[in-house]
């Protein structure tokens, strides 16, 4: 469990990252101990190159003249595509093999395995963890106090990356001032919409309310076509209690509300106000206003409605665009759009955020660590490479650029970078404007995920989820108390 500490500063700095990186542009059940402390990175590089001349991004890593002192070292990294996408396996074994022409005493394996919490304690107990792994952006915390992260400080340090990554998300990879993890990405929750079929029925913008909203998507529901006019996910799981979540921030729930915590433990509650107000929403638009899809949906098949015009109206992060485009090549990736979600009865649109963190297993040795970390740099700050990656979009459909994500960087970097991805775009960005207007400007305040036992509370309200959206019969009242009650007994009161 993450301290007290740990978990308010989380939040505060979480909250302050997501509104000065737009200025430009969960805690789960603990994975097993881990014996090894997690090594300190020795100085075990040759000296440093010099950055290259600087082309349409400022080079910002000095990449080393050796790794390893040139002793062959061999690393798992994730990230490596599913066979299913030929096209993204080639191009990412292309850039392996770059790295490795720099470098070709390292050795690198790929593994398309992505990260759940469940799944990766697995790995823990078993010793397979990754030698680089991702991680959700509220667990860093965990992986740290369990040992199972190395600490990068020293690549950090040689390399200056305090002034290209916003201090902020460091800040949340940072324990005790040092570092553990690079920041991937960070998304935020909208309403994707599907824009001619709005027209269709009149509308010449998304819901501005959730009232509105529904109204919206009982005109946009046509049951003998199959189109919903609104769908999240339903499935069951903990991503249904993810939306439910998301959706519950708009009618006003903060993370202080789902868990109490004061300096005699932890208490649950969600059981009434926000929560249950948007619970009972969700119920009366599925049961009064008939308008969600009939079958449980999960993380794919909730943006499947979307890309084959089964949903009018979708609550999704703004990455997803990115996977509707290499799974429906085919869909008429023009016609979505992307808002900030509907404001709820305070008036407020609030958009849940997360994202990802690289970790490299404190299991790797020194020499381990320095390939895993400067791969992982290679591909994110290397310009050739991400010029070549913006480039092979043109012909490759795997490779997408310009989804509505939030940025990761600060300063020159972060608006050379911004500048490339416009000229390399293949989504409609102009389509997410409306997203990015209302999170550059504040209309859409910015709200973490949940930091004590997320992940456990998402599985909770999961489940409520789908038995207010298949039995009609449901008191959303009972049942959501009933699951609070639940939650404090197996969850809560087991944290110490």
């Amino acid at each position: 469990m993450r301290s007290k500490l740990f978990v308010l500063s989380t939040l505060v700095l979480l909250v302050t990252l997501v509104l000065s990186a737009c200025g430009s542009s969960a805690t789960t059940e603990a994975a097993p101990e881990v014996a090894t402390e997690a090594p300190e990175v020795e100085e075990t590089t040759a000296p440093v190159e010099e950055p290259a001349d600087e082309g349409p991004l400022p080079a910002v890593i000095a990449f080393p003249a050796e790794i390893a002192g040139g002793s062959p070292v061999e690393i798992t990294v994730v990230q490596k595509p599913a066979d299913s996408q030929p096209e993204a396996v080639e191009a990412w074994e292309a850039q392996v093999a770059r790295f490795q022409e720099m470098y070709p005493n390292v050795t690198i394996t790929g593994t398309d395995y992505a990260y759940t919490p469940d799944s990766f304690a697995a790995l823990v107990a078993g010793n397979q963890v990754p030698t680089l792994f991702e991680v959700y952006l509220t667990d860093p915390g965990k992986m740290i106090e369990q040992g199972v992260a190395a600490d990068l400080t020293s690549i950090f340090e040689a390399q200056n990356l305090d002034q290209v990554f916003n201090p902020d998300i460091m800040s949340i990879a940072t324990q005790d001032g040092r570092v553990y993890g690079i920041p991937r990405f960070a998304y935020a929750m909208g309403l994707a919409y599907n824009i001619s079929m709005l027209n269709a029925a009149g509308y010449d913008a998304p819901p501005a309310t959730w009232e509105e909203l529904a109204v919206m998507a009982q005109a946009l529901t046509d049951r003998d076509a199959g189109v919903a006019g609104f769908s999240f996910i339903t499935d069951g799981s903990g991503a249904a209690g993810w939306h439910m979540t998301t959706i519950a921030y708009n009618f006003g729930l903060l993370n202080t509300d789902i868990v109490r915590q004061s300096d005699t433990g932890y208490a649950a509650g969600f059981s009434e106000g926000p929560m249950l107000e948007a619970l009972q929403f969700v119920y009366d638009l599925r049961w009064t206003y008939d308008v969600l899809p009939r079958e449980n949906l999960n993380w794919g098949t909730n943006g499947e409605a979307l890309a084959t015009g089964r949903a009018a109206m979708v609550v999704m992060a703004g990455d997803q665009f990115t996977w509707i485009r290499q799974t429906y090549p085919d869909a008429p990736i023009d016609d979505y759009g992307f808002a900030p979600l509907p404001a709820g009865p305070n008036g407020t649109s609030v958009s849940l955020v997360g994202g990802n963190i690289a970790m490299v297993s404190a299991q790797a040795t020194p020499e381990q660590v320095e390939a895993a970390v400067y791969w992982r740099l290679f591909t994110q700050f290397d310009p050739d490479e991400i010029v070549a990656n913006f480039e092979s979009g043109a012909s490759n459909p795997t490779v997408v650029v310009g989804a509505p994500t939030l940025p990761l960087y600060v300063g020159d970097y972060e608006a050379a970078l911004e500048a490339l991805q416009a000229q390399y775009a293949n989504l409609p960005v102009a389509n997410y404007q409306l997203f990015l207007d209302a999170i550059s400007s504040g209309q859409a305040s910015m709200q973490p995920e949940p930091l004590i036992a997320g992940q456990d509370f998402y599985s909770a309200l999961g489940a409520v989820v789908s038995t207010v959206v298949n039995d009609q019969s449901a008191d959303p009242a009972a049942i959501l108390l009933q699951t609070a009650d639940t939650f404090q007994t197996n969850v809560l009161d087991q944290l110490r």
